[in-house]
């Protein structure tokens, strides 16, 4: 274990609540290492030596989610251009939350509420926060951003949660549409294939996909032979479906707008001092 991970271990926040039990890992992107109920891991466990936040469980995807190509976008007639932020990725990915440390504004029990000051490569200064409730059957995140400056910004908000047992899981959702992938980027939506389709329910990796559904209706099912989780997320009518081939894991992302948004100019608008925010629940039962 190194230096970095013993501390980060050190500020963790445990809740629990019944059946269920959440580790947070604040000063380590505001990340979720682990996530179980009744002893079983919800989301996929956060190795104990893991230095990289793609290691973990769950991270928040904000003030932009999924890559910005080249780190250069277009807004309101002026160019901007951000650094990368990943040493594997020579386009800045995922926004600036799973980068940067959080700080713990309430916590108790079964519930904790964590923020961060950003806009450090960003062009605008805002404020964003978690609020996680844990209970018996599940959990709740929201997510948002309330904007510090003083001109609109573009945003994106998401969860990357990373799931176990790819093999076992089956999935439901309507997921209508897809972004097609040309070289490595979302060109054109279409109707979603049969083959990549979720209903009827079908196993989450027979086909790999690493794609951008729209038209969401915010809700889906993942099933395992032990447990059944339902997923309702609130103002996310895009889903990132990640299924890599030969990989025991899975991610199903909710997002405020489909990946690329910010190049096409369609993500959502913030005004001065307005907040945008997501709530995703992640609801337990037996299979």
């Amino acid at each position: 274990m190194t230096a970095a991970t013993r501390q980060s271990r050190a500020q963790t926040v445990a809740l629990t609540s019944g059946d269920a039990s959440l580790i947070l890992d604040p000063a380590r992107g505001g990340a979720v290492r682990e996530f179980c109920w009744r002893g079983r891991d919800i989301f996929r466990c956060t190795p104990e030596d893991a230095d990289d936040l793609l290691q973990y469980a769950c991270f928040p995807m904000v003030p932009f989610a999924n890559r910005i190509r080249d780190g250069r976008f277009t807004f309101a007639g002026q160019q901007f251009l951000l650094h990368t932020n990943w040493n594997g990725d020579a386009h800045p990915i995922h926004g600036e939350g799973w980068r940067a440390a959080w700080s713990v504004l309430e916590a108790s029990s079964s519930r904790a509420v964590i923020a961060f000051d950003g806009g450090g490569d960003w062009p605008w200064t805002y404020i964003a926060e978690q609020c996680f409730d844990l209970r018996n059957d599940g959990l709740s995140i929201c997510l948002s951003l309330t904007n510090r400056s003083q001109k609109p910004m573009p945003t994106m908000l998401g969860l990357h949660p990373y799931f176990p047992d790819a093999d076992m899981a089956r999935m439901s959702a309507r997921v209508l549409r897809v972004w097609e992938i040309e070289k490595g980027w979302p060109v054109t939506e279409i109707e979603t294939p049969k083959d990549w389709r979720f209903d009827p329910p079908r196993r989450v990796n027979a086909t790999p996909l690493d794609h951008a559904f729209s038209g969401w209706d915010g809700s889906a099912d993942i099933i395992w032979p032990d447990r059944h989780l339902h997923i309702r997320a609130q103002h996310c009518p895009s889903l990132q479906i990640y299924t890599p081939a030969h990989e025991n894991f899975f991610c199903v992302e909710p997002q405020t707008a489909a990946w690329g948004a910010i190049n096409r100019s369609d993500a959502d608008v913030v005004d001065p001092g307005k907040t945008l925010s997501i709530t995703v629940d992640f609801a337990m039962a037996e299979a």
